[in-house]
């Protein structure tokens, strides 16, 4: 007689099972070691083209392989099944024997272990195809690729001594202002925010950069945000645009470098200037604020008069002044409806011996149509500060995350000296003949209340002082910079593709799976290579097979219990107890097997 299951057919299902459960660890292992396996580009841009058709392959795929570890387990446990139906059963251990052989569920009070245990196998291999896919299906997630790079020290000694040679020399600094004396203005509009109903636009663009609110002091350090790609106007303080260097790079590990996926955004952490500016009414006992008219005589052309103003501000024995040219009627007077003055004084010069790296005062003062503002001391005290910067959707946006730490040291102080210089000259360039352009944005946004004014003050200053300083930035990293102007940044690029991320829960769940699969069959087909050296068993009989079972139990005869059998008792009979014998016809010659009662 043949043996049912051959050594070999058997070693075959142990082989085949583990070469499954091997690719389901490998490739689990190969996530969790790596964190992240990302699709190559060409792949997720056919995914985001045809998402069903992703679905519809590895459905294919998890069912391919959920048929065939279903396939190696039912075969091994119904051959191991088969050798242990040799001695007497009752005919519901029959029927658990075939539930599991199948596999399929069946439930009996009586039998409490072996009704839970059909029920596990058969959650188990139901699960496969859910356990398959989820791990072979990609999905949408944020690749963090690490980057690295270097900017700009505003901090370091050598810039600071650079820069303090460039401004006693002069280059080229009030036609940089005049350049970007523009930019100037709006930056600090940009950076207010307006509690009214009529809100400003939140984008300043510099240098073709979108920033959100403010530059904040930075430099974009990412390639594809950092704007113009023209050449350079100039280098230091002669630069008002062009295309500024980015020197940054990404760790692709063992990845494919380059790959851009469906989105990117990236997370870095830079030196970036900003202040605290605090603007509130002017202190008489402590400061004073003059401010002097002249006027020319004579009437000139369209009954114009001509009047010259001095502004001279008085900050704890510091004093600087500035001079402001503006016209009235043919009386010497301003219209106090239509004209408006708005003299801005900083104080101490930046230009002078006494101007400290610490803090400096503005000096303001409307006048006419701006008479709302009474006089009012700013105090901005600038610093250097870690940020994190943000670059989402071809905008910069900051988020501040130190405190002060620099231009509080005497080595610093051009720094200070620059920023001081740029609201100076920009304080100068907004006064018009009649009108005043923050004294115009102040009256058309502004608020009634001189505290909102203030805080509306706060932002503006605070907008420049962290825009002259991103445009000083900029000037000075076209050129070469030596490595002691330099310090590290660091940050995260997050690319959106697909791909497989960790999920250890999840993965685990289903390895478990998989694994119990396994094992079961690996165990199963283990018993049964030996049972077949000492036990062979009928090749031609299938006891989960239900034509074998009716054949087995007619060549059995009707005996005993099972003659007096009803289909309404079924459940009572369930406990008869029968076995399988080999059937003998008349020359003793063996013959498939019969289904008798004991």
């Amino acid at each position: 007689m043949q043996r049912c299951s051959t050594t070999q057919l058997l070693l075959l299902t142990i082989i085949g099972q583990t070469v499954v459960m091997g690719f389901a660890w490998g490739f689990t292992g190969g996530i969790f070691f790596e964190d992240v396996i990302p699709l190559p580009d060409h792949i997720v841009h056919l995914i985001v083209e045809y998402p069903t058709v992703l679905t519809l392959v590895v459905t294919l795929i998890s069912t391919a392989l959920s048929v065939i570890t279903s396939m190696f387990f039912t075969f091994a446990v119904k051959e191991a099944l088969g050798h242990r139906l040799s001695g007497p059963i009752t005919l519901f251990k029959l029927r658990t024997a075939i539930a599991l052989s199948r596999p399929t569920w069946i439930l009996r009070q009586g039998f409490l272990k072996l009704s839970v245990l059909t029920l596990a196998v058969y959650a188990m291999v139901t699960l496969l195809n859910t356990s398959w896919s989820t791990l072979l299906l990609p999905s949408v997630l944020q690749w963090p690729v690490p980057m690295f790079g270097t900017e700009l020290d505003l901090g370091s000694v050598a810039f600071a001594n650079q820069l303090s040679a460039d401004l006693h020399a002069n280059h080229a600094r009030i036609s940089a202002f005049e350049t970007i004396n523009v930019l100037t203005l709006i930056s600090g509009i940009v950076a207010v925010v307006v509690k009214g109903v009529v809100e400003t636009s939140p984008i300043f663009t510099f240098n073709g950069a979108a920033y959100n609110r403010s530059t904040s002091g930075v430099l974009p350090a990412i390639e594809e945000y950092s704007g113009a790609s023209n050449p350079p106007s100039g280098v230091g303080l002669a630069f008002s645009g062009g295309k500024v260097p980015v020197n940054s790079s990404f760790d692709w590990g063992r990845h494919e470098s380059g790959s851009a996926g469906i989105a990117k955004n990236y997370t870095v952490t830079q030196q970036g200037v900003t202040a605290n500016v605090m603007c509130q009414a002017i202190d008489p006992n402590k400061d004073s604020f003059i401010v002097t008219p002249t006027v020319a005589q004579g009437v000139f052309k369209d009954s114009l008069s001509f009047f010259m103003w001095e502004a001279v501000a008085n900050c704890s024995g510091d004093v600087n002044s500035m001079t402001y040219f503006t016209t009235g009627n043919e009386s010497g007077q301003m219209d106090p409806v239509s004209d408006g003055f708005l003299p801005i004084v900083v104080c101490p010069s930046p230009s002078s011996t006494s101007f400290n790296p610490y803090n400096f005062d503005i000096f303001l003062t409307g006048l006419y149509k701006y008479d709302f503002l009474p006089t009012t001391v700013c105090e901005v005290v600038p610093y250097l500060t870690t940020v994190n910067v943000t670059y989402n959707g071809g905008i910069i946006s900051v988020d501040q995350i130190g405190t002060s730490s620099g231009l509080t040291d005497s080595l610093n102080l051009p720094v200070s000296q620059y920023i001081a210089t740029a609201v100076d000259y920009q304080a100068h360039s907004n006064q018009r003949m009649t009108n005043n352009t923050i004294g115009n944005f102040l009256t058309a946004y502004g608020s009634s209340d001189v505290s909102e004014l203030y805080s509306e003050l706060d932002d503006y200053f605070r907008g420049i002082v962290e825009f002259a300083s991103t445009q000083l930035r900029s000037g000075y990293s076209v050129g070469n910079i030596s490595s002691n102007m330099t310090r590290p940044t660091s940050g995260t690029m997050y690319i959106a593709t697909y791909g497989w991320r960790s999920r250890s829960l999840t993965f685990i769940l289903v390895l478990v799976v998989i694994t119990i699969i396994w094992g079961t069959t690996v165990f199963a087909a283990g018993y049964s290579i030996i049972q077949e050296r000492y036990n062979p068993c009928d090749p031609s009989f299938d006891f989960s097979n239900p034509i074998h079972l009716v054949i087995a139990a007619s060549g059995g005869g009707p005996e005993g219990q099972l003659r007096e059998l009803d289909i309404s008792q079924a459940g009572d009979g369930e406990d008869i107890t029968v076995r399988f014998v080999d059937g003998v016809d008349k020359e003793g010659r063996r013959t498939s097997r019969r289904l008798v009662s004991t």
